[in-house]
């Protein structure tokens, strides 16, 4: 189908008014109207409800509409794999992760991918993963890699599994409340258990809210009417593992995170065998969207490492 300004019909869809959209595309009103006019004759339906105020599109305007999305990704789509195509195994990631996951996921995963692929650079974006949505949406990023937050919505991106992650209770080995425990403690999935009595022994050093990890945790004491005594939260997990290595108090760790801040036997990690005590792990990218070559080698690099 032959492309006659078809931005300016996707502009005024978005702007909802032919106005703004003609403000937008720096146009005057009766030149986007005569547009419309022409567009629909050559088209033969009309595209829009005339006699409506928003402006609607009728069924034969949607259906152009949808047509010309897909003909848009589809477009962007070849020419992605053209650009692979010339690049081979060069090229630019921009990834989205929050801080404390950098700094325990990256050390793991990133030396030996640049090592195989040196000509692929990566972009980092950190930050809280609950703003990496947003990030995906306005193609800011090109993925992410974050915990699935059971508080969020993710309707409109895809989601890859790297692996189904155990969220565990980080304690001073030489407190001596953990030392009982661990006197007489055999292991379960490679952790001492710990008993939901250490919340009474210790104080709890709590992320802040906004982040996923404090919604899981949250709703983990909800669900069993704990009510932790909270020395002090914090948006640095390095921060919290740190001061319960000073004897201040226990802290929830992911398990990455525990592989990385194992700090020499100064802290010990306990499981505590509960289900609401696992998230997932993952990739999330836009829907629908298919990734560069050079993100898909990084993601498939990621699941071979981590699984």
């Amino acid at each position: 189908m032959k492309n006659t300004n078809n931005e300016y019909f996707l502009t005024i869809i978005e702007e909802g008014s032919l106005s703004k959209a003609a403000q937008k595309l720096y146009l005057s009103q009766p030149s986007l109207s005569q547009y419309v006019k022409r567009m629909e004759k050559r088209l033969g339906v009309e595209l829009f409800d005339h006699n409506s105020s928003p402006l609607k599109l009728t069924y034969s305007g949607e259906r152009y509409y949808e047509f010309l999305l897909e003909e848009q990704k589809n477009e962007k789509e070849i020419l992605q794999e053209l650009k692979d195509i010339k690049l081979g195994n060069s090229g630019r990631i921009r990834l989205g992760i929050a801080f404390w996951r950098a700094a325990c996921f990256l050390p793991e995963v990133y030396p030996e991918f640049n090592r195989q692929y040196p000509n692929i650079k990566i972009d980092l974006f950190e930050g809280k993963s609950v703003n990496f949505q947003k990030e995906l949406l306005n193609g800011y990023i090109d993925f992410a890699v974050c915990n699935i937050g059971k508080d969020m919505n993710y309707n409109k991106f895809s989601i890859e599994i790297l692996k189904n992650e155990q969220i565990l209770i980080g304690a001073p080995t030489n407190h001596s409340y953990v030392k009982s425990i661990l006197k007489n403690q055999k292991n379960l999935n490679g952790y001492p258990k710990a008993p939901l009595d250490i919340f009474n022994q210790l104080p709890l050093i709590l992320s802040k809210d906004g982040q996923n990890l404090t919604y899981q945790i949250q709703e983990f004491f909800a669900a069993k009417n704990i009510e932790p005594n909270i020395l002090l939260r914090t948006e640095n997990l390095t921060t919290a593992i740190n001061l319960s290595v000073a004897g201040m108090g226990c802290v929830f760790v992911p398990e990455e995170g525990a592989h990385v801040c194992h700090r020499n036997g100064e802290i010990t990690y306990f499981t505590l065998d509960e289900p609401e005590l696992y998230w997932k792990f993952a990739v999330i990218y836009r829907k629908n969207e298919k990734l560069s070559r050079v993100c898909r080698l990084f993601i498939d690099f990621t699941k071979q490492i981590i699984k």
